[in-house]
């Protein structure tokens, strides 16, 4: 990974406003990629959330190297086990992929029932996931956002923000009186912003992600904008080369939720997820 550039934010403008901000971001995209699964299933796995394809209720099991048990068995529903709720319809996330459930929340609720000395049981509970821990009977709930109001959340593991990426490296911030096109898929929040900051006549919406950064490729869209931890696997399954331009959009943050009343789970959560993030693992999850 290349050292970081400065990368300008139009977070707040509106269409027909110049940007005024600036934040870091990675100077090229193009991670390594080491999820359990193969990089052509992946590339399938994220066409398969952009076309809105959803996953039935599941479940996968894990089994980590044993380990001091840290949780005591009468705060989880199964003795020795951390049920946790994920959405497998939100790659790379989340995801099936021939018959188990792979993906950054997967690998990070992997490290944290191995701290935590417990086996782990993923549960495919969808887009509920303030309401499973009533419904689908789980321990924690992986990619809750920081602003959830019907459970307790951690601090997050996770980040991400929609961002405007180019193909070649300094390329500049378009103006909304230049003349270029930014590819996105249709209806998605990127594609919102895109109309908020820059204006609809700058957008080329497009059915999925994947034939968004085909159009990067073949120059007909000089910029793409996508959430920026899709994006990059997105073009690492490409062998596509991209470069983060501006911001689009505050951050997005990834947390655990557990239920209110689990006050003895929470603190284990926390302290293992201190741990895990002071020891670099959550990073390493990330940089997959």
């Amino acid at each position: 990974m290349k050292k970081a550039s400065s990368v300008e934010s139009i977070v707040g403008s509106q269409a027909g406003q110049a940007a005024s901000t600036s934040a870091t971001l990675p100077s090229q995209v193009n991670k390594p990629f080491a999820l359990r699964v193969l990089v052509a299933a992946m590339a399938a796995l994220v066409l398969a959330l952009c076309v809105g394809l959803m996953s039935g209720c599941s479940s996968n099991s894990y089994t980590p190297e044993p380990s001091e048990q840290k949780v005591d068995n009468s705060l989880l529903h199964t003795p020795g086990t951390l049920r946790v709720g994920v959405d497998a319809s939100n790659a790379p996330y989340a995801a099936q992929s021939q018959g188990s459930i792979v993906g950054i929340d997967v690998d990070t609720a992997a490290a944290l029932a191995d701290e935590l000395g417990l086996k782990l049981e993923l549960v495919d509970v969808g887009t509920n996931a303030e309401g499973a821990f009533t419904s689908d009977d789980v321990d924690i709930v992986m990619g809750v956002g920081s602003d959830a109001k019907n459970c307790w959340v951690s601090e997050p593991y996770l980040s991400s923000s929609i961002v405007l990426f180019a193909a070649e490296e300094g390329t500049r911030v378009p103006l909304p009186t230049d003349v270029f096109v930014v590819a996105a898929q249709a209806s998605s929040m990127s594609a919102v912003e895109v109309t908020n900051r820059l204006g609809q006549d700058h957008l080329d919406a497009t059915s999925d992600i994947q034939t968004a950064f085909d159009k990067l490729k073949d120059g007909s869209a000089k910029y793409v904008a996508t959430d920026s931890t899709i994006g990059s696997y997105v073009a690492h399954s490409n062998n596509q080369t991209i470069y983060p331009i501006a911001l689009l959009a505050e951050e997005t943050k990834y947390c655990i939720g557990a239920p209110t009343t689990a006050s003895a789970l929470q603190d284990a959560v926390s302290e293992a997820l201190k741990k895990l993030s002071d020891g670099g693992v959550l990073k390493l999850i990330d940089q997959k």
